[in-house]
């Protein structure tokens, strides 16, 4: 017996068992709800055509089912039926508008048919009657997406009152708040009886990454969820973390991460987890600063710039700056990351903070030409590289540069010229010089 008979076979088996469920006076004694069906009977009001009380008859059986759907709102509820026909003229697909005291949204309902019909005349008008049934997995969908349209709607509450975003009414550019939810917020649920106790860690885990992240707590797809705005900044260094501790086989649904773990019983595991995730008050600073002479070489001048970084950080964002040896061979003559952050995954137990910062900073000199009184000219410029040793995230800063310094030509001598770089360093520091350093900084490290 070939594949399509054997679905041709089973579809009439169903048909043939549901039919025989049906009562002779199902309209006034509908079949009971089956573990595959929900039953509903509709009735018209006295109608002017068949098709008109045909029509209202689904109307009314499909009121019913929606009610059910949302039946824990209290509100107003209507039905408008989308464009899709049967042959018969009745639409199989219909869209539920439902309006609570909070929200509206469009719900779609797909899988009603018909199962019996009878019409009654009276007075020349027409009265229907019609026994529809829905399929249980469409009604638990069109129940699930009113479930998930409520929690996306309270999220965009939640995040939108502390400010994350200037909130509209309703999200704009989407058609329901469970859309701009998946579009703009990472969800994590996890796949375990004790999900409850692990999302608590999971609340922690994620604080411990970003200071400015915030968690809301809501029921998705039917499972505990924590919601995080902002997917564009932070899913992919919450999706390498959470790999980086092993403790989980990860399901990525878009922006959803369904946590499986990979063993019983791992809370103390995860605890663990969180509480070695590396202290994002330090880090750790190196680089490059070099002069350019008179002779036109250049001079490993030291760490005027690197000890300015250190100040603005310690003082605006209560962060300390710690030891690491870095090898001298990755900071001879220019700056080879890729060798740096090799060396520190290489000893990522060791290396004693969350975020490793590498300053370059550099005088140019300009000779100038003294048969045209054009003075010679010194500036100094600054950039750097920041890259968070956990998340893998990596941010680089726009380049900061002083005005050019003026001197005499007959000052032109090594000792003058590395004295006058040095000043121009510093001023890489004055708020007069925009941007200044102060500047370059706080765009990257008010991301954190």
């Amino acid at each position: 017996m070939n594949r399509a008979v054997i679905i041709f076979v089973f579809f009439a088996i169903i048909v043939t068992s549901v039919f025989s469920q049906i009562p002779s006076n199902w309209e006034t004694h509908p079949p009971r709800d089956t573990e595959h069906l929900k039953f509903a009977v509709g009735i018209s009001a006295p109608s002017n055509t068949e098709q008109d009380a045909l029509r209202n008859a689904w109307q009314d059986a499909v009121q019913q089912f929606a009610s059910s759907i949302a039946t824990h709102f209290q509100g107003q509820v209507d039905i408008t039926i989308q464009s899709q026909s049967l042959a018969s003229g009745i639409e199989d697909s219909f869209t539920l508008y439902m309006e609570t005291s909070s929200f509206s949204t469009n719900v779609p309902i797909t899988g009603v048919r018909e199962q019996a019909r009878k019409i009654e005349t009276s007075g020349g008008r027409y009265i229907a009657h019609v026994l529809l049934s829905m399929s249980i997995e469409d009604y638990y969908r069109a129940r699930q997406y009113v479930d998930n349209e409520e929690s996306a709607y309270l999220a965009y509450r939640f995040f939108g009152q502390r400010g994350l975003f200037s909130a509209a009414q309703r999200p704009v550019g989407y058609n329901d708040y469970y859309s701009w939810l998946r579009n703009n917020c990472i969800i994590i649920s996890i796949d375990d009886q004790n999900s409850n106790a692990l999302l608590e860690q999971i609340d922690q885990f994620i604080i411990r990454l970003y200071r400015s992240a915030v968690v809301f707590a809501q029921i998705i797809d039917g499972r505990n969820a924590r919601i995080i705005y902002d997917s564009a900044r932070y899913y992919d260094g919450i999706y390498r973390a959470l790999q980086n501790t092993a403790l989980f086989n990860i399901q990525r649904e878009s922006s959803h991460l369904i946590l499986r773990p990979v063993r019983a019983n791992m809370l103390g595991d995860l605890r663990t987890a969180v509480s070695s995730i590396k202290d994002s008050s330090r880090f750790v600073i190196t680089g490059l600063e070099t002069i350019q002479t008179e002779s036109g070489n250049t001079v490993n001048q030291g760490a005027i710039v690197i000890n300015q970084f250190r100040t603005l950080i310690s003082r605006q964002y209560s962060m300390q700056a710690v030891n690491y040896n870095i090898p001298s061979q990755f900071l001879s003559g220019f700056v080879d990351e890729d060798a740096i952050l090799r060396h520190i995954q290489n000893n990522y137990a060791s290396f004693p903070a969350r975020y490793l910062v590498i300053c370059r900073s550099q005088t140019r000199l300009e000779m100038g030409m003294p048969e045209f009184r054009i003075s010679p000219m010194i500036s100094a410029s600054c950039n750097f590289s920041l890259y968070d040793v956990v998340t893998g995230e990596s941010f680089h800063s726009d380049t900061v540069q002083t005005a050019p310094g003026v001197f005499s030509i007959s000052n032109l001598e090594n000792s003058f010229v590395i004295n006058e770089s040095r000043r121009a360093l510093q001023y890489l520091y004055n708020p007069r010089t925009q941007p200044n350093l102060e500047t370059i900084i706080k765009e990257i490290f008010d991301r954190l």
